[in-house]
C-alpha cells in the first residue's frame, strides 16, 4: 500500500471528510505533472487537529504543527521511513469552501484508487488563489491545462466565485490564453 493511500484510509477510518486537490487532482481533470507531495483539504476544525490527526498518525508519521493562515490553517504529515509528505489544509468555512466540498466527487484516481477529488472548476479557483496574485506560472499553467482539457466547465460558477475570491482578473487571463 502506498503512503498516500494509507493516509486516505486512515482519514476514512476517522470519518474525516477530505478531497484531493493540487497536482494529484490534475491527473483527473487535465495533464498530470510531477509533484513532491499530496495536497488534501479536510473538513475538520483546527481545534480537532491535535486530538484527532496527531493521535491517528503519530505512529509512523511526523505530524507537523498547524500554521495559522488567518481563517484557515495548514498542517502536514511526513512518513518516517518513506519520506513522503502530505499537506493538510483545514479550517476554511466560507461559502466557496462549502461549495468545493459539496462539488467534490469520489472517483477512481489513477494513482490513489477510490478517492474524493476536487471538481475541475474548484481546482481552477484553488490554483488561482495559490498563484500568489498570478506570480506562480506553474499554477497558471495548471489552470490553462484544466480549461483546455476539461469539457463543459461551469463558467457561471467559475466567474461568480472568482469574483468573490478576488481572482477574476486571473481567471480571465488564463481563460484567454
Amino acid at each position: 500500500m502506498s503512503v498516500e493511500r494509507d493516509v486516505l484510509d486512515r482519514l476514512d477510518r476517522l470519518a474525516v471528510r477530505y478531497y484531493v486537490t493540487g497536482s494529484w487532482a490534475l491527473s483527473v481533470h487535465a495533464e498530470p505533472r510531477m509533484t513532491r507531495d499530496l495536497d488534501l483539504v479536510l473538513d475538520l476544525d483546527p481545534a480537532d487537529y491535535e486530538r484527532r490527526i496527531r493521535q491517528a498518525f503519530d505512529d509512523v508519521y511526523l505530524v507537523n504543527d498547524l500554521i495559522d493562515l488567518g481563517g484557515r490553517a495548514i498542517g502536514g504529515l511526513v512518513h518516517r521511513t518513506e519520506i513522503v509528505r502530505v499537506d493538510l489544509m483545514i479550517g476554511r468555512r466560507d461559502a466557496w469552501a462549502k461549495q468545493a466540498f459539496a462539488r467534490s466527487r469520489v472517483v477512481d484516481h489513477p494513482g490513489l484508487g477510490r478517492a474524493a477529488v476536487i471538481s475541475a472548476e474548484d481546482l481552477i479557483l484553488a490554483k488561482l488563489e495559490w498563484s500568489d496574485g498570478g506570480r506562480s506560472e506553474l499554477q497558471l499553467r495548471d489552470c490553462r491545462s484544466v480549461i483546455r482539457i476539461a469539457p463543459d466547465l461551469d463558467w457561471d460558477y467559475l466567474e461568480r466565485y472568482a469574483a468573490i475570491l478576488g481572482v477574476r482578473p486571473l481567471l480571465e487571463s488564463v481563460r484567454g490564453g
